[in-house]
């Protein structure tokens, strides 16, 4: 597994078929509702389904707003969570409000194409995704990701083999790294 995909405490129901349309977009990653669970819960049941990372979705008003992605640190006697980058999310579409969207079943592989990136930011989404997905890219992948930049506005298009979109698209405000 790769990564673990949660909300907020609390989560609309937007929100909620965000995370569900991502997970299913993204190869062996898992979707989990998160209730009362603290951070520290999550790290533990990253550890138990073998991810690696953590997603969290807050939102605002409805919308997801932001993506804080977690490392687990397994150096210590329990999992603990390090939070190395957050997304701010300007808006999504998601894959049933897209009508040349297409679902993905089981994808095993991902692609990343950064052709298009201009800016630091950009590039530092990228990596996140290279480093996330590290051990599953593929030259010929059941889902690439269409990263492009448009004034400052940094796009998130996944597709499948046969170039349909097949997931959200994301539209991304600033990254920040936190800790490489």
């Amino acid at each position: 597994m790769s990564i673990l995909i949660t909300t907020s405490h609390k989560p609309s129901p937007r929100t909620r078929t965000f995370i569900k349309e991502l997970a299913a977009t993204l190869p062996y990653a898992v979707k989990t509702n998160r209730g009362k669970k603290t951070l520290d819960d999550l790290g533990l049941k990253a550890y138990r389904v073998g991810a690696k990372y953590i997603a969290v979705v807050g939102e605002r008003r409805g919308n997801p707003s932001i993506m804080r992605i977690y490392k687990l640190d397994l150096s210590e006697k329990w999992p603990k969570t390090k939070e190395i980058v957050v997304f701010k999310i300007k808006g999504i579409k998601l894959l049933r409000e897209n009508p040349l969207g297409a679902r993905v079943y089981n994808p095993e592989s991902i692609g990343v194409d950064y052709d298009l990136c201009k800016s630091d930011e950009c590039y530092n989404l990228a990596n996140t995704l290279l480093a996330v997905f590290n051990d599953i890219i593929d030259k010929d992948p059941d889902v690439k990701i269409y990263l492009s930049e448009r004034s400052s506005i940094i796009q998130f298009k996944p597709v499948d083999r046969l170039g349909r979109i097949c997931g959200p698209l994301i539209k991304f405000r600033g990254v920040k790294v936190i800790e490489k």
